[in-house]
């Protein structure tokens, strides 16, 4: 981390999805609280919101503070908040910013629609000091009912149509005849939940629906799962993939996006084609016939991939490179 940058993130509780929650009085008034709080602390001479849909309270705040605002655009905030009420909000960021970054060349499109401007494509990454392998697994499976023995699928995002979300419950599905002990967990929310919910019934799946989670419970299950399965037929570079890579996660992806930067086949993860329920099957046996040593090979390959190429403390030099030109270029 460059000397000049001070890494203090803010989850916001507002952007879970629903426009609604923006208009929630308690809400809106807890998270303007916790970013002018850590902004009046630290007086940055500029902030990125590292998610545009979180960056929105910042429009407001920079004119008062004096700082200047940048923003990254990392793919769901594009693919899952559609409609005019966000493509509003978007918007509004894009035109106060700066300078907008994205994780993939394909976003720049959608970004110069909406703000008339072109974003500048940087890699991503996430923090592994936090997404790191805990201890004590055993306990931690106690806390969420799993037994040591269990084999546990995780799945984690929007429930929505492009997670395709529906493809893991009927590749489950297919392996729990052979394999009881195989557990899933669904953790996330939207508008398909209560349609998953009913598939999972009709299928007679043990699925344990989490809900929306927030930060420490996910390092919790990316810890506790066997693998995570990203089953979407569209992405950019999701951060939950490097997230569970950094837990030392094995995952199954779909190959789709830049996901084949991040994971090569059979070596620190696996890539699949989208919608096919019997692939995703075939890699968790694969997974499941892996020796201990062949799976700590693996979790270790994929947390190693992470330290070395995308974490985020490395890449934010990039960033600031770029945020120092510009704010250098306008005080000219």
């Amino acid at each position: 981390m460059p000397p000049n940058v001070v890494y203090a993130p803010i989850y916001l509780e507002s952007p879970n999805e629903r426009f609604v929650n923006l208009l929630n009085p308690r809400i809106a008034a807890h998270d303007f609280s916790r970013i002018f709080t850590t902004l009046r602390a630290y007086r940055p001479e500029a902030v990125i919101g590292m998610y545009v849909i979180h960056a929105y309270p910042l429009i407001l705040l920079k004119r008062i503070l004096g700082f200047s605002l940048f923003s990254l655009v990392s793919g769901s905030d594009l693919a899952l908040h559609k409609g005019i009420v966000w493509s509003l909000v978007r918007r509004a960021v894009f035109r106060n910013c700066l300078t907008v970054f994205t994780v993939a060349a394909k976003f720049n499109a959608q970004i110069e629609k909406e703000s008339g401007r072109q974003g500048i494509v940087v890699s991503t990454g996430t923090n592994p000091d936090y997404y790191t392998p805990l201890p004590n697994k055993a306990d931690l499976r106690m806390k969420y009912n799993l037994g040591v023995d269990d084999f546990v699928v995780l799945s984690l995002g929007s429930l929505v149509q492009v997670k395709c979300v529906d493809d893991v419950i009927r590749a489950v599905k297919i392996i729990h005849s052979e394999y009881s002990n195989t557990k899933l967990i669904i953790a996330g929310d939207g508008p398909q939940r209560s349609e998953l919910v009913r598939l999972c019934s009709e299928l007679n799946v043990d699925c344990t629906f989490m809900g929306y989670v927030g930060e420490a419970v996910k390092r919790e299950l990316f810890n506790i799962a066997d693998v995570y399965v990203l089953a979407s037929y569209s992405e950019g570079m999701p951060f939950s993939v490097m997230e569970a890579m950094s837990c030392g996660c094995v995952c199954v992806c779909t190959d789709v996006g830049d996901l084949s930067e991040l994971i090569k086949d059979s070596v620190n993860g696996f890539l699949i084609a989208p919608r096919d329920p019997n692939l995703i099957a075939l890699k968790i046996r694969e997974i499941m016939s892996l020796s201990e040593p062949e799976s700590r090979t693996m979790r270790n390959m994929a947390r190693q991939t992470v330290l070395e190429k995308y974490d985020f403390r490395k890449l934010t030099k990039e960033m600031v490179m770029v945020m120092e030109e510009k704010i250098s270029s306008r005080n000219r």
